[in-house]
């Protein structure tokens, strides 16, 4: 029996908040503010899953960046609304004496056989930021998938070259360190795997042509979900900044290939990223 005789496809969403819910910085809205702005992402989210799902019966898997904490994302998957949707993971990142409040969150509708998180190895020259979600659901009853949800170095203050190299080292670094653990064993690729949120790299623009990430992600055989898609269908970053009118969010898959082309939704005042709907399939 085979994994597309058990399993007809999966939805992999992901979106950046942007200091969700506050939409600044080291900052607290009034709890009034911030529970519309949850109620609004959560409509936003769940618009999207149903323009690409509109029977409402397929799994979905959601990894989230830039979310304050733990009783944020519940109050997020509440509002999102959908049957059997609850939150695996969120990760526990720290700045300085305190807990970030740009952490990775993972939902799903799935049986989950395990959900961690991790902050990357340790370098001594171009250390990465923060780290990744990482949730083990059952897609089938003989097939377990690897979902991980990621954050990487952004560009923000970067004003020379030098920067600019340490900041596609420290991408490719993180991205590295998955390929590295997703390796396949004698010469076969293990379960699926998913990679997914806010690369904060465009890999279709020429600013971004020596990023490392992305040749590591084709070398090991990752399938990003816009290839081939019409330049104005991948915005992800849509305004405001350096990086407007930029496809920073993806979903990249081995052993899942998308079907039909990502749905992007904006996030309107809510966030400057849109959000990001893949069907992937067996």
């Amino acid at each position: 029996m085979t994994i597309a005789s058990l399993f007809l496809a999966l939805v992999v969403g992901t979106w950046n908040g942007e200091w969700f819910p506050s939409g600044r910085a080291e900052h607290r809205a009034s709890d009034e503010v911030e529970r519309e702005t949850i109620r609004a992402a959560g409509q936003m989210l769940r618009d999207g899953l149903a323009k690409i799902d509109p029977s409402g019966g397929e799994d979905v898997v959601l990894c989230l960046n830039e979310v304050r904490d733990a009783e944020t994302a519940e109050a997020l998957c509440r509002e999102i609304g959908r049957t059997n949707l609850s939150v695996c993971v969120v990760t526990g990142y720290r700045r300085r004496d305190r807990f970030d409040q740009q952490q990775d969150v993972i939902m799903t509708t799935l049986p989950v056989v395990k959900g961690s998180w991790s902050r990357w190895k340790t370098w001594k020259d171009a250390q990465p930021p923060r780290g990744y979600a990482r949730a083990d659901v059952v897609v089938s009853p003989t097939v377990t998938a690897t979902v991980y949800a990621v954050h990487l170095k952004s560009n923000y203050g970067q004003t020379t070259e030098a920067i600019a190299n340490e900041n596609r080292l420290k991408r490719g670094r993180a991205i590295g360190q998955l390929v590295e653990q997703e390796q396949p064993k004698r010469g076969k690729y293990r379960a699926p795997v998913v990679i997914a949120g806010d690369f904060n790299a465009d890999r279709f623009s020429p600013e971004f042509a020596s990023e490392p990430l992305f040749k590591v992600l084709d070398a090991a055989k990752f399938i990003d979900s816009f290839d081939g898609l019409d330049a104005s269908k991948r915005i992800t970053h849509p305004g405001r900044g350096r990086g407007a009118g930029s496809t920073l969010d993806y979903v990249v898959s081995r052993g899942l290939s998308p079907q039909g082309p990502p749905v992007v939704v904006p996030a309107l005042r809510i966030s400057d990223h849109s959000a990001v709907f893949v069907r992937l399939v067996p």
